[in-house]
């Protein structure tokens, strides 16, 4: 937050002219603005830009632009916009709208605003390496698959269909059955296609494919529709199943199943029990292949719920594709996998073919990648954006439960000196310490988080103002006691301390911390290392 002498600050760097004056009405404005010379220096940054980089006000006018940009000139992911450093070496990526103006003297320069778009580049990749790894699923598949687009066109096929049909992807994409094979079973195909993407949703039957010999082979097709993100269908998925080689030549296709990367096992649909599985799936379930072959399928889900979800979908459309399902192993440890299953029938046993791909170490990864960006990177507490996300939950509990809440905001007193008396690596250490010490006193459902530099909030759940005036204390007088260790021996610190309790069944997390900011200032006004609670006219 923004002490009462920043406004006075810029108004003493712009002077008395008329147009600089006109400037400082961007002071009050959430979004990042600064205006530009032509050679990239900042004549004007209003507080939003200076909290945004995490640099005291005003501090940025006069550097050069060039000198916050992590690359000059490197285009952020949507084309246009810059990747910025932040004060603490952390960079984010925002998007900007320049604008052309007339400076004080006559001069051209540039009014820039700025919008912070890291977390929509974060989803954009995490989105683009889901797409990769599905992808590569989709290839690794030992049996011949096909997608169809709402025109019937092919829109993507696997290696195992290249290698049945012969046929190279290229040849085939954005073309119709008709192109591929004689008209008779063309049209049999068609008209299956055609009833799928009315909105029937699956379909099974066995019919004549084209083969790498040139030949035609009887095959049994598993088709299931699709629909896109809007809701309305987006073409077809199938699978196709080798009749002739599939019944006499079980031994060659068990070698088949036995080199594929991915586990795969076969149960019977009547009563769940599993007839096959290869080398891979029993090494993720950690028992030998005699084991598992008469146990039932449903023992290794870890979750009765997800297990009803898989169900629940193989009925309504005869498979499952890529569903994100957690198995569990013999000695009862959790894995994450990828789940296909399609319906099939071999030797005229109903069955179900399912894949499972090992998915642990990348979900592990994106949950930890997930904690990170919740987290501050300094102090390990929660930063601002997921405080807030968790605040408002807690907000609106209260609001539903008729229930107390209330906030504060603590802030260290003369931070600015103890970063110039001992360098900033011990005041980051008296940041860490301030967390930690903040976590000693809390409950472990009160939420904490550092809303940049030395300020750091918590919002009490349960608590009334005054309950929280006796927390705040705590933490105050904790915090004074104790030792800093510097450079030349220990120091200690001292912290200002607003509060501010829920009014209201409409009031909002947004005013409750700028009432706990108006006791902040309060508290510095008379003399700071005090807790002061907000009071109407403050």
């Amino acid at each position: 937050m923004f002490d009462s002498g920043s406004t006075a600050m810029i108004s003493q760097e712009n002077g008395n002219d008329p147009r600089q004056a006109g400037w400082r009405a961007f002071d009050v404005l959430p979004a990042a603005v600064c205006v530009v010379t032509p050679m990239g220096e900042i004549r004007y940054a209003n507080p939003a830009l200076h909290a945004l980089l995490g640099h005291p006000v005003p501090s940025l006018v006069g550097t050069l632009l060039s000198e916050l940009e992590v690359a000059a000139g490197t285009a952020a992911p949507s084309g246009s916009g810059r990747q910025l450093r932040r004060r603490d070496g952390r960079c984010l990526w925002v998007a900007e709208t320049a604008t052309p103006i007339e400076g004080p003297d006559g001069t051209p320069l540039q009014l820039s605003v700025f919008t912070e778009i890291d977390e929509w580049r974060r989803r954009e990749l995490e989105l683009h390496n889901r797409l990769l790894m599905r992808e590569a699923l989709f290839d690794t598949l030992p049996v011949p698959v096909f997608v169809k687009d709402v025109r019937g066109q092919y829109a993507d096929v696997n290696s195992a269909f290249e290698r049945y049909t012969g046929l190279d992807r290229r040849d085939i994409l954005q073309r119709t059955a008709f192109a591929l094979m004689e008209p008779g079973s063309a049209k049999v195909h068609a008209a299956h296609d055609r009833r799928l993407l009315a909105g029937e949703g699956e379909a099974h039957y066995e019919e004549p494919v084209p083969v790498a010999d040139g030949s035609l082979r009887m095959a049994s097709l598993s088709k299931v529709s699709f629909r896109d993100s809007a809701g309305n269908i987006g073409g077809i998925v199938g699978v196709i199943h080798d009749l002739i080689d599939s019944q006499p030549n079980e031994a060659r296709l068990e070698a088949i199943l036995e080199q594929s990367p991915i586990g795969v096992s076969v149960s019977r649909r009547d009563d769940g029990r599993i007839v096959f599985v290869n080398t891979r799936f029993a090494e993720l379930i950690g028992l030998p292949r005699e084991r598992l072959v008469g146990s039932r399928a449903r023992d290794y889900y870890l979750d009765n719920h997800q297990r009803e979800r898989v169900l629940e979908r193989l009925r309504a459309a005869g498979a499952v594709v890529n569903m994100e399902v957690q198995f569990k192993k013999a000695d009862g440890s959790p894995f994450w996998t990828l789940f296909t299953v399609n319906q099939a029938i071999i030797q005229g046993v109903e069955v179900n073919l399912a894949w499972i791909y090992d998915y642990t170490e990348r979900r592990n990864m994106e949950e930890a990648l997930r904690d990170m960006a919740s987290r501050d990177p300094l102090t390990g507490i929660h930063n601002r954006r997921s405080f807030m996300e968790l605040a408002r939950q807690q907000l609106a509990r209260a609001h539903r439960f008729h229930e107390p809440l209330a906030v504060f905001v603590l802030d260290v007193d003369h931070f600015k000196r103890i970063n110039d008396s001992y360098g900033h690596a011990t005041g980051d250490d008296a940041l860490r310490m301030v967390a930690a010490g903040c976590q000693a006193i809390l409950r472990e459902y009160d939420l904490l988080g550092r809303l940049g530099g030395e300020e750091f909030v918590v919002v009490l759940p349960g608590a009334t103002a005054d309950e929280t005036r006796v927390v705040a204390e705590r933490v105050r007088r904790y915090l004074a006691r104790m030792p800093i260790p510097g450079p030349d021996g220990r120091f200690h610190l001292t912290s200002s301390i607003g509060i501010a309790g829920l009014e209201g069944a409409t009031d909002t997390l947004e005013k409750a911390i700028h009432r706990a900011d108006l006791a902040l200032y309060r508290a510095k006004h008379e003399g700071r290392n005090r807790v002061v609670v907000y009071e109407p006219g403050m």
